[in-house]
């Protein structure tokens, strides 16, 4: 699975961070590690006398299989002792490790700050344990902050490392390395303990292609478990949003086995590179036969849907100063890097699902690739089940999306709803795929119509005549 992040709160003061990683033992006894860390300077510090404070998070976390609680925990967290709240306070770090069977598990974590008077912040997520006793699996990737080599045992030691985790998936322009942990079960028994290639790279999140400056390479022996631990430079990898990928592959070059994880960079400094477009030529190619500028204007905005985040930038600033011969290079140069060897046909391809989205997603404002649902058929295909509830007594029209597949992800959906069907506009509340907008409570928005959930602690949705939105997301039909 990917591990995943999430902000577990922001209610005036509290600010904290949530992530987790998912690993096994040589004995197989799977256990998941939390990395909460919390804010230091949004914490309430308490006088404890002698002129000194400090700040307490009550933290509670439980992991349910279906109704039952399988493993639990409820402790204090404290913030070093200071003697001063009004510098800059030191961040708290807290890790933890739990055991649990293979399953399926939901989590629960509430923090609350026992010094203020604010609510307790509480946020959900889903996971599945399962590593196969005869099958290569990949742990989760951890991402780091830094490692080094442990001198003593610690809760932050594994396999000999002391791995500093990287709470956030988010990666400022003063971050300059992205570092990672990772484990690989079973190759000795899948093998035969022949040796194999460990390759791992970034690549863009919109685009199945490696960045060249950004592939490791490395023959490794197949052991019961092999560590990857190792970084990348990423000072001049533009803003974007990227997938980290871990392969192995057999000596015959054939895919064994592959995990990824979702990150984003901000890196305002550094440009999308013109090497490339200053030396295409766009003669006797289908980028040369377009002659019209405003055509090529519109092709490049069909591209959205399906272009890096530095794609996008570029695209826009041109659009606005560039002649006809700048667009054609650039839009040669797209569906080159999307496939060399025969780009017109990866475009006549994407064009006709343009028309698709256009004609099934046209609102009235805006043509259908400029819709949600337009961007995600575009961005992700055709789902396998469309789930529409125009007409349920208390809720606003909303779709509900299945994929099975979404390229390493299983069983993602996504939700849409519109305030009226006139206008054929659904927005995009929630999906639970990689990168892409998460409310665990877009119920509450659709049912928004007849029921305000606004002064309720903890929204619950209300049981309604005709209610069939929680029913056809677990099962769209």
């Amino acid at each position: 699975m990917f591990v995943l992040f999430s902000i577990i709160g922001n209610s005036q003061n509290l600010r904290a961070y949530l992530s987790y990683s998912i690993f096994n033992t040589p004995s197989d006894e799977p256990y998941l590690e939390t990395y909460l860390s919390v804010l230091g300077s949004s914490i309430d510090y308490a006088d404890i006398g002698d002129g000194n404070y400090q700040g307490t998070i009550d933290v509670q976390i439980i992991f349910k299989s279906g109704d039952s609680i399988i493993n639990y925990a409820k402790y204090y967290l404290s913030s070093p002792i200071i003697d001063d709240t009004i510098g800059d306070n030191v961040n708290l770090l807290d890790i933890q490790r739990y055991s649990l069977p293979v399953g399926n598990y939901n989590i629960e974590i509430s923090l609350k700050d026992t010094n203020s008077s604010n609510k307790k912040l509480v946020s959900y997520d889903k996971f599945d344990i399962d590593f196969p006793v005869d099958s290569m699996t990949f742990s989760s990737i951890e991402l780091l902050s830094s490692y080094k080599k442990a001198t003593e045992p610690s809760s932050l030691e594994k396999n000999g490392y002391e791995l500093i985790p990287n709470v956030s998936n988010y990666y400022p322009q003063s971050i300059s390395t992205l570092s990672f942990y990772a484990e690989l079960y079973n190759s000795n028994i899948v093998l035969d303990n022949e040796p194999f290639l460990l390759t791992y790279y970034i690549r863009p999140f919109e685009a199945e292609k490696k960045l060249d400056q950004y592939i490791n390479r490395k023959r490794v022996k197949s052991e019961p478990v092999v560590v990857l631990l190792n970084s990348f430079d990423i000072k001049e990898l533009p803003s974007g949003n990227y997938l980290l990928v871990l392969e192995a592959r057999n000596r015959n070059n054939e895919m064994l086995i592959r995990k990824e994880i979702f990150f984003q960079r901000y890196n305002p400094g550094v440009e999308f590179s013109l090497t490339n477009l200053l030396t295409l030529n766009t003669e006797s190619t289908f980028a040369g036969r377009i002659k019209s500028r405003d055509t090529l204007a519109l092709y490049i905005d069909y591209l959205y849907p399906i272009s890096t985040n530095t794609e996008r930038l570029y695209a826009e600033n041109q659009l606005g100063n560039a002649d006809a011969e700048e667009l054609r290079r650039y839009f040669l140069n797209f569906w080159i890097e999307r496939d060399k060897v025969n780009p017109e046909f990866a475009w006549n391809e994407y064009l006709l699902l343009v028309k698709q989205a256009n004609h099934n997603f046209k609102a009235v404002s805006k043509e259908g690739y400029k819709t949600d649902r337009g961007r995600v058929y575009l961005q992700y295909g055709q789902p396998n089940i469309i789930s529409e509830q125009y007409f349920e007594p208390a809720a606003y029209p909303y779709e509900i999306w299945q994929y099975y597949k979404l390229d390493n992800q299983s069983n993602k959906k996504f939700v849409f709803y519109t305030h009226d069907l006139v206008t054929n506009d659904f927005l995009l509340i929630h999906s639970d795929a990689v990168g892409e907008l998460s409310n665990y409570r877009w119920e509450t928005v659709i049912y928004r119509r007849t029921w305000d959930p606004n002064n309720l602690d903890d929204a619950i949705i209300p049981e309604t005549w005709g209610g069939k939105a929680t029913k056809s997301y677990i099962q769209p039909y």
